[in-house]
């Protein structure tokens, strides 16, 4: 069952990358992302009003649910549009590869989870795997510290950090038998409604792209990417812990480039094909890491 969502989360998410291509153009992204999760969170209330499920509860739920908004459908995406302003496609993958570490470290840190050493190797594989396929962005970029290639670094570090803290939040919850589509519904419009504050605050313009190409990949960010991805996900990380399953955040990239191969022409190479391998080893240290007792 696991390895099902392991791969409906790969797939929703890999493909996720060519449909936010779409997004990109008169639309700022931060208000692109509102509108995302704005119609995620509504489709997610739909299916609980027509399945008759409890929307009713305590504030105490609800208090978890905006802090779990805030880290995982808001702060991590405001940082990460900060940091696509200087950074390439490869090493924001790069980066936000480190989920994995993070999620390690932070359920170290925050949750008193133990460090599973098998998870950590298998990331580092992983990471470096990554690293080989987007060696010529690397190599390209100029790293002074002058640069605004390193405040894009530390901006996506920061969103990376935050997201692995709304995902062992989510896995706290889960153990808290809180449901997860009730919880998703709420959390995607509490993190939606304080984006919409950020934006009224900002000198950002709410708007809406009404062409065919906008609106299709809106629906199915919505739809395949925020409402099937994230419930999958998350779904996962109770399931398996938030370290293991964060590791498809450093496989999505490939399946990006799988699809972008189909779609828009890109070359491999050999040394493309090693990290592909060596991501794919890392995958399989990650996933048979025995669980802790």
């Amino acid at each position: 069952m696991n390895v099902f969502l392991y791969s409906v989360v790969l797939i929703a998410w890999g493909s996720s990358w060519l449909a936010i291509s779409f997004q990109l153009g008169d639309v700022a992204p931060q208000v692109s992302i509102v509108w995302r999760f704005l119609m995620a969170s509504f489709l997610l209330f739909l299916w609980c009003y027509f399945r008759g499920l409890r929307l009713s509860f305590p504030w105490r739920d609800h208090a978890s649910w905006l802090l779990l908004g805030f880290f995982l459908f808001c702060i991590n995406y405001i940082c990460a549009y900060f940091g696509t302003f200087h950074l390439a496609t490869g090493l924001i993958c790069l980066i936000f590869s480190t989920l994995t570490l993070f999620t390690v470290f932070n359920g170290f840190i925050f949750f008193k989870k133990p460090i599973r050493l098998p998870i950590l190797i298998g990331a580092v594989v992983g990471i470096a795997g990554l690293s080989i396929i987007f060696s010529n962005e690397i190599s390209n970029t100029e790293w002074s510290l002058s640069s605004d290639v390193v405040k894009g670094f530390l901006w996506m570090l920061l969103a990376t950090f935050f997201a692995s803290i709304g995902m062992l939040l989510s896995g706290q919850f889960q153990a808290r038998k809180i449901p997860l589509v009730q919880s998703n519904a709420f959390s995607m419009l509490y993190g939606s409604s304080i984006l919409i504050l950020y934006i009224s605050l900002s000198d950002v313009n709410f708007s809406f792209d009404t062409s065919y190409s906008y609106v299709l990949s809106l629906i199915y960010l919505a739809v395949v990417a925020s409402a099937i991805g994230f419930g999958v996900y998350l779904k996962l990380v109770g399931n398996i812990g938030a370290d293991k399953a964060s590791y498809v955040n450093i496989f999505t990239p490939t399946i990006a480039l799988l699809l972008s191969t189909l779609f828009e022409n890109y070359q491999w190479s050999w040394i493309g094909v090693i990290g592909v391998l060596l991501i794919i080893v890392g995958n399989v240290i990650v996933l048979y890491a025995k669980p802790v007792n």
